[in-house]
């Protein structure tokens, strides 16, 4: 029986870290949007860049910000007694969270192509750039035949 190369759920199992002995969920990298992944990416950009600039108070800021926003239901008075090198933890342990993910993606594109033998799967007609099928008549060239010259040197094989 054939193994899946993607398993899917839609049942939200979240990870869980404890702020002091109360558990508090994180998202779950598939609860996310596009638009909420783009938004984590931008800002982990935004963090690259103030730590290089040595802006202290930027990267306290955006850590802030993007630690709450990983977080479900954390109440304010709970999330406000965290220092900024646990907030961080939380943003590394979220980003890390999110990482694994595209790995497993990845992963799994990678046993596909393995599994073939590097050959692409496909499974409907030979597709050109524009993803228009082409004529199964046609050589897909429309180069003029030659009419003149010597023939090309051949390879043995």
């Amino acid at each position: 029986m054939a193994k899946p190369i993607l398993d899917l759920n839609t049942l939200i199992d979240r990870p869980l870290i404890k702020i002091n002995g109360a558990a508090y969920e994180l998202y779950q990298a598939d609860e996310l949007s596009v638009l909420d992944s783009h938004w984590f990416t931008v800002r982990g950009q935004e963090i690259t860049k103030a730590a290089e600039d040595d802006d202290q108070q930027r990267v306290e800021d955006l850590v802030g910000e993007v630690s709450r926003r990983c977080l479900v239901d954390c109440p304010a008075e709970v999330f406000d007694t965290l220092s900024g090198s646990q907030k961080m933890a939380i943003c590394e342990l979220f980003t890390r969270l999110l990482l694994q993910r595209k790995m497993r993606v990845a992963g799994a594109i990678a046993q596909t192509v393995i599994a073939n033998g590097g050959r692409k799967t496909a499974t409907t007609p030979a597709q050109t750039q524009t993803g228009g099928t082409s004529s199964q008549g046609s050589s897909g060239s429309s180069a003029e035949t030659r009419t003149g010259g010597s023939e090309p040197l051949r390879r043995p094989s």
